[in-house]
């Protein structure tokens, strides 16, 4: 029951997060490769357009994980990024990780678009973000 409402918790966070932008990293469409370390969270990340398709691949860790919702932390670590599509400009966050939810450390490897919420119509990378997030 744990692990299923860890899941879901997790899931609602990569649909309706307020975010904290803080390091950012700036590339022409194509790929954005960069790294950022900060007091309550670190990670890495490779977004790329290329030959029609796109990826994300990379990691995250909360490295304050607080003692639950509501504690003194509280907040996940995700990485934002900013795609252009053919319809302008639109964001998402990777797979976070939330120390307070059982999950300090996430790898990630997927594409962007797939999915009924995936970014549709990307034709190139614009940013990407390492950000705290919350509910």
């Amino acid at each position: 029951m744990r692990r299923l409402l860890s899941a879901a918790l997790l899931s609602a966070l990569t649909v309706g997060l307020t975010v904290t932008a803080t390091s950012t990293s700036y590339a022409a469409p194509g790929c954005i490769e960069t790294s950022d370390t900060r007091s309550w969270g670190r990670g890495e990340v490779s977004a790329c357009f290329e030959d029609g398709g796109a990826r994300v691949r990379g990691s995250v860790v909360d490295l304050l994980p607080g003692g639950g919702l509501g504690s003194p932390d509280g907040y996940c670590v995700a990485w934002y990024i900013e795609y252009e599509t053919t319809s302008g400009d639109t964001y998402q966050h990777s797979p976070p990780a939330c120390g307070h939810l059982g999950r300090a450390e996430r790898n990630f490897d997927y594409d962007p678009s797939a999915g009924e919420h995936g970014v549709k119509g990307i034709i190139g990378v614009k940013r990407a973000v390492l950000n705290l997030v919350s509910l």
